[in-house]
C-alpha cells in the first residue's frame, strides 16, 4: 500500500526550469487581455446586465397591470361596485381611527354605535359569505350595497356629533 507522504516521488515534481516555462506561458495568456479591453468589456456586459433587470422589471409591471385590468373588466357591473363599495368604507375608516374626548353621557352613545358598526360588519361578512364573491343576485346586491349605506351613515353621523375626530 502507498502511504500518503510518499505518493509522489522527488522525480514527478516539476523541475526550477520547468516550473519558470509554465509560469511565463500563464503570464503571456494573461497579457494578451489588456486592462483597457477586460474594462470595456465588463463595463458593457454590467450596462447590458442593468438594462435587461430594467426591462423585465418594467414588462412584469406592465403584464400585471395589464392582467388585472382584464380580470377587474370580466367582472360584472354589481361585483365591481360592491368592490368600490368596500374601497371605499375601508379608506374612509382608515383616515377616522380617533375618537374624541367625550363626557361620559356620550360614551355609551359611542358605545351603542361602536357595536352598530360591529354588527354592521357582521352582517355584512355574512352576506358576503353567503353570496360567494360570484353570485350576482339582484336582491342581494341591493342588501349588501344598503349595508354599506347604513355603516357609512353611521360614521358620519358620529363624525358630525363629534365622537370622532378626523
Amino acid at each position: 500500500m502507498i502511504s500518503p507522504n510518499r505518493f509522489y516521488e522527488s522525480k514527478d515534481y516539476p523541475t526550477e526550469g520547468l516550473k519558470q516555462q509554465m509560469w511565463n506561458a500563464i503570464e503571456q495568456s494573461l497579457q494578451h487581455r489588456s486592462r483597457a479591453t477586460t474594462f470595456v468589456v465588463d463595463r458593457r456586459s454590467f450596462l447590458y446586465g442593468i438594462a435587461a433587470s430594467l426591462v423585465f422589471v418594467f414588462t412584469s409591471v406592465g403584464l400585471y397591470a395589464t392582467f388585472q385590468h382584464l380580470i377587474d373588466s370580466s367582472q360584472p357591473q354589481s361585483i365591481r361596485l360592491d368592490s368600490a363599495y368596500e374601497t371605499a368604507i375601508r379608506q374612509f375608516e382608515r383616515f377616522v381611527p380617533a375618537t374624541a374626548s367625550v363626557t361620559p353621557d356620550q360614551k355609551e352613545i359611542l358605545s351603542t354605535r361602536q357595536d352598530q358598526l360591529k354588527h354592521l360588519d357582521a352582517a355584512i361578512l355574512d352576506l358576503k359569505k353567503e353570496m360567494n364573491g360570484n353570485d350576482i343576485s339582484p336582491l342581494k346586491r341591493a342588501r349588501l350595497r344598503q349595508l354599506y349605506t347604513m355603516k357609512l351613515q353611521i360614521i358620519q353621523e358620529m363624525i358630525e356629533q363629534g365622537e370622532i375626530e378626523l
